[in-house]
């Protein structure tokens, strides 16, 4: 009776730490957060972000915004030019057991008919309370070369 009170105890104590270790779908998350961009909804926005206070955005021209709150600013203004257009192809992705990333390949337009700018994004995300969060935000422009003699 002993063996069997253990074996249940060993049992129901396992059950409970592969419910408290089951991770979310971290394509799900990167799908809300990039949908939420294209929405152009910060209502939206906001929950798929660290609600830490230390959120870095690397902007393609090297610029930095070094703050949660910052990036939220920046986002709430940003999301009301209705003429922008982004469209992002995912290219790779990359999970570990707490941290996930995602690479992105994207042309940015300010105007629905402007000129497309490439850029590489990389998304990266930790766990926060069963919750994949973006953690860090990376733009780095493409430089398109027009023949090779710009090389």
């Amino acid at each position: 009776m002993k063996y069997l009170v253990v074996l249940f105890g060993a049992l129901w104590l396992a059950a409970c730490g592969a419910a408290e270790t089951t991770r979310p779908d971290f394509r799900t998350a990167l799908d809300a957060h990039l949908a939420a961009i294209a929405a152009k909804d910060f209502d939206a926005y906001k929950p798929t972000v660290t609600s830490g206070e230390d959120l870095h955005l690397i902007f393609p021209d090297g610029s930095v915004i070094e703050t949660t709150q910052g990036v939220f600013d920046f986002h709430e203004e940003w999301f009301a030019d209705s003429n922008w257009r982004m469209d992002p192809d995912v290219v790779k992705v990359m999970e570990g057991e707490d941290m996930a990333a995602a690479l992105l390949k994207y042309d940015y337009r300010d105007t629905p008919e402007g000129d497309p700018r490439a850029s590489w994004l990389i998304l990266v995300f930790g766990l926060e309370n069963g919750q994949w969060r973006l953690i860090h935000d990376q733009n780095t422009r493409i430089i398109q070369q027009t023949s090779s003699e710009d090389v």
